[in-house]
């Protein structure tokens, strides 16, 4: 937390201890919870006692000159009086100035439940000149309000709003569900297991179309869509294919286009 100091100094008449005050900044903006250090300072020869008003109410009274706020409405008038004592003079001199105070609200929206691999759409809300959305990464523009994200794991994305040099956040998490991990390698040897390419969840896709190339980029598969029944068992037009690594592009039919590569291994 930021503190911001205000100094009063107190100039005194050596003829009359007449204590005067001068306020820096007189004016001066601060972002909610954000705590402010007042200070008054005095050259008084005798003794000095402080007054310390907030909006019209007396708060507190020290030597020491010093006064703490964490302020929390919209706006604050503060008034001090400082009494000198000198010779068995009492003089007085007041000093005031004003707080605003800027309060910005940002809302990240509702937790989401959604299918892996779905797009989603994330708005942010609130009385703010920008934001930030992280992590960065996992987005199309993070310095949007409204942005879009497909994370392939459940994630909890922080949105930042500024506004005037003030700060403010929201979070807002992303649940996968139907989560499906595509495996990167089969054994197609006929010997009952893993025979063939089976990506589990796939059948919550039904539009899906998947596309399995060579590293030269000849089309060795194609289906839609694809699943458990017509599941790629390292043939191409009835030819066994050699042990190694393949690619294939996984359209899900939802707008999110997987891709990455598949080993045959006997």
């Amino acid at each position: 937390m930021s503190r911001l100091v205000i100094v009063l100094l107190m100039v005194i008449n050596s003829a009359f201890a007449c204590a005067q005050f001068l306020i820096f900044p007189p004016n001066d903006t601060l972002c909610v919870g954000e705590g402010i250090q007042l200070s008054a300072s005095t050259l008084c020869q005798g003794t000095a006692m402080y007054t310390w008003y907030v909006n019209g109410d007396s708060i507190l009274s020290n030597s020491s000159g010093t006064y703490s706020l964490i302020p929390t409405n919209p706006s604050y008038q503060l008034l001090v009086i400082c009494s000198c004592s000198f010779n068995g003079v009492v003089s007085y001199d007041t000093a005031q100035t004003s707080l605003t105070v800027i309060s910005p609200i940002i809302d990240a929206g509702p937790d989401q439940y959604v299918d892996s691999g779905t797009v989603v759409t994330l708005q942010a809300t609130g009385s703010v000149d920008s934001v930030l959305w992280s992590p960065s990464y996992v987005v199309n523009y993070p310095n949007l309000f409204t942005i879009q994200t497909s994370p392939s794991a459940t994630t909890t994305f922080m949105v930042q709003g500024f506004e005037s040099g003030c700060m403010v956040f929201d979070y807002v998490t992303i649940f996968l569900t139907n989560v499906f991990k595509i495996p990167n390698t089969f054994s197609p040897n006929n010997d009952g297991t893993n025979d063939t390419w089976i990506i589990p969840g796939i059948e919550n896709y039904p539009l899906n179309r998947m596309i399995i190339m060579n590293r030269f980029g000849d089309i060795l598969y194609e289906s839609s869509a694809y699943n458990t029944v017509n599941a790629w068992s390292g043939m191409r037009n009835g030819n066994v294919l050699p042990d190694g690594v393949y690619y294939y592009l996984l359209d899900l039919g939802n707008g999110t286009l997987k891709k990455g590569t598949i080993s045959i291994i006997r």
